[in-house]
């Protein structure tokens, strides 16, 4: 439907991220990685990975020898419980960065799963041990992302079944705005299955609460695409996307 505005929207958004949007934006600067900036590309020392939906950015246990910038798509971050089940620890977006947990360990800590095609951009950590010259301003950088990911997260995961998925919807407009991106426009790469599984919840009770909320006009819903209505005026956290990984 050419007048839907959410549809409008996602057309707007199809295209990688800019890069002053990015996390990793200052660090790549100073490793003189590439960086794309009006789809122009800047000089090739780093990767640019792409991967497939349902395919891995990195498996837990792997060498953490990266970190992961995300230019477009999704990810999930899932580690198997000690009964063999998945549990999704988080979902990342566009301009989040993925393997802090490379600064304090051996091995990542869960795999990075791509919800659908993902590009993401790579930056090596041997890379920035070229840059001595550099050592003040790049520490003043990692510094800076290191205390962003360890900011308190929201815990989804908690309240009434409408607290936590009302809550699930809030936190991705927020981390929608701060890249420049409609608050008020989702598209879910997730599954109702996936975000119940986040959201440690049954996957009828978030079907039954998104209709709840498409009835009473919060939001309105058609298919994976949700736009907020009043529930846009909610007050929510500024508080960075939980990555339980990084902690591990």
């Amino acid at each position: 439907m050419q007048n839907d505005p959410t549809v409008a929207r996602d057309r707007e958004r199809v295209g990688p991220i800019a890069c002053r949007a990015c996390d990793l934006n200052a660090i790549c600067r100073i490793a003189g990685l590439i960086a794309y900036e009006g789809g122009r590309p800047r000089q090739p020392t780093g990767a640019l990975r792409a991967i497939r939906p349902g395919a891995a950015l990195y498996r837990a246990g792997a060498p953490a020898h990266a970190l992961y910038a995300i230019r477009l798509g999704a990810i999930k971050l899932t580690r198997v419980t000690l009964e063999g089940e998945e549990q999704i620890v988080s979902f990342h977006t566009p301009g989040e960065v993925l393997g802090l947990e490379a600064f304090s360990q051996a091995g990542y800590a869960c795999d990075a799963i791509a919800l659908e095609t993902v590009q993401a951009c790579e930056l090596p950590l041997p890379l920035l041990n070229d840059r001595s010259s550099q050592a003040a301003e790049l520490t003043r950088e990692l510094v800076r992302l290191l205390s962003r990911a360890a900011a308190v997260p929201r815990q989804l995961a908690r309240g009434s079944a409408r607290d936590r998925v009302t809550n699930f919807l809030l936190d991705l407009s927020h981390r929608l705005a701060s890249r420049g991106f409609d608050p008020t426009h989702l598209k879910l790469s997730m599954s109702r299955l996936e975000i119940a599984n986040l959201l440690d919840t049954r996957i009828e009770t978030v079907s039954r609460v998104l209709q709840q909320l498409n009835r009473e006009r919060a939001i309105h819903v058609r298919g994976n695409r949700v736009r907020l209505l009043t529930l846009a005026s909610s007050t929510h956290s500024d508080a960075a996307p939980a990555d339980r990984c990084s902690e591990a």
